[in-house]
């Protein structure tokens, strides 16, 4: 079995000392140490390291620095934070830079080394299962789209950014629509900053600048919410969207994007640079009519190759899946159960459903939506 080979970066000489004492078994290879300076990277590098644990004190932000910096150039090296202590604010900003674990010291041998192999099976699995390159030069580009409101969509963005996430995905939601995106209450958080201010500050174009306005969910999601109020959305335009998104690539595997039901700039630029559309429909009427106008703006657009119907609310009732499909001339794989009351339970508690309720129907069905999209989109289907 091959060793776990590990690199520790810190300016106390003691502390360093005193944690590789607790890497002496057989699962770990200790491959050597650096002051966090600007050497410690090329360092890193050469060593080739599957962990690097940051010993940190007070000042934690050259840390965080070193941790950005090592997630970017080294694919597949996992970073452990030690410290003396830590509070909230900081475990969102590590978070952020890609670290793994942050754990407190003193810290015994036993576990120590179990937080290690964790953070090293993680990231092994993660290059395992994605292409390396494409991972780190390119996301995944989801734009979620419906042709009428109130039909679901930013639940199933939601649920299936989460469910990512629990898939081991680097994870991104930005909330494009603009004037009423509640993104933020589906996992009950209050934003700081927004994408309005993002926009305003002329930003877009510094990852720095996106991660400082982006909050973290417990589930591992980062989002973009939406401006506070309506009319703070007309600083974000279609230049600033495609910015932001062509800067968030290298970061994320996976960035959704919702967006409001009409087809406007904002809204077509999203679509323009997605590698898939969920189109979201529910059996009525009035849906099904606009879905099928949806599809065919696509078409003429040139974007319904790439496009898959998700139908929510699936019930019994007079309009069955297959007329469905005959209407619309599209198959739908993607079928999201009614379940009304895991529904509501969920979004009044501000806990996406695949947390909430995995094993129920709907909770079920949305697994089953990541595991398609990861499939068609991985396999360079659309």
């Amino acid at each position: 079995m091959e060793k776990i080979k590990v690199m520790i970066i810190g300016n106390n000489d003691n502390r360093i000392y005193e944690i590789k004492s607790l890497l002496g078994n057989d699962k770990i290879a200790f491959v050597g140490f650096s002051k966090q300076d600007e050497m410690a990277l090329d360092k890193a590098i050469s060593l080739k390291p599957h962990v690097i644990i940051i010993q940190c004190e007070n000042a934690y932000h050259d840390a965080i620095d070193s941790a950005k910096k090592i997630y970017i150039k080294i694919p597949g090296c996992a970073v452990i934070f030690l410290c003396d202590r830590f509070d909230m604010t900081m475990i969102e900003e590590v978070m952020l830079a890609g670290v793994r674990k942050v754990l407190q010291l003193p810290i015994d041998a036993k576990t120590l080394t179990e937080n290690i192999e964790v953070a090293y099976n993680i990231e092994k699995s993660r290059l395992e299962n994605t292409d390396t390159i494409a991972t780190n030069m390119q996301s995944r580009i989801i734009t979620v789209f419906g042709a009428k409101g109130g039909i679901g969509k930013t639940t199933i963005t939601v649920n299936l950014a989460v469910a990512l996430a629990k898939m081991g995905k680097k994870v991104a939601i930005v909330d494009l629509d603009l004037q009423f995106g509640d993104v933020n209450v589906y996992f009950d958080i209050d934003p700081k900053n927004t994408i309005a201010e993002l926009s305003q500050g002329k930003d877009s174009g510094d990852i720095d600048a996106i991660k400082r306005i982006m909050t973290l969910h417990f589930s591992g999601v980062s989002i973009v919410c939406a401006p506070k109020s309506p009319e703070y959305a007309e600083y974000v335009t279609p230049n600033n969207v495609e910015t932001m998104i062509n800067t968030m690539r290298p970061y994320y595997d996976y960035i959704l994007i919702d967006t409001t039901p009409q087809f406007n700039d904002v809204t077509m630029t999203a679509i323009e640079n997605a590698n898939l559309v969920l189109l979201i429909s529910v059996p009525d009427i009035s849906t099904l009519r606009n879905t099928k106008i949806s599809l065919n703006i696509l078409e003429s657009l040139q974007q319904r190759d790439k496009t898959e119907i998700v139908i929510n609310r699936v019930t019994k009732g007079l309009i069955s899946i297959k007329d469905m499909q005959r209407v619309l001339g599209i198959p739908a794989k993607n079928n999201i159960t009614l379940d009304f009351k895991t529904a509501v339970n969920c979004h009044n508690k501000g806990v996406p459903m695949v947390l909430d309720s995995p094993k129920s129907e709907i909770g079920k069905d949305l697994l089953k939506l990541a595991k398609n999209v990861v499939s068609r989109i991985d396999n360079n289907i659309s």
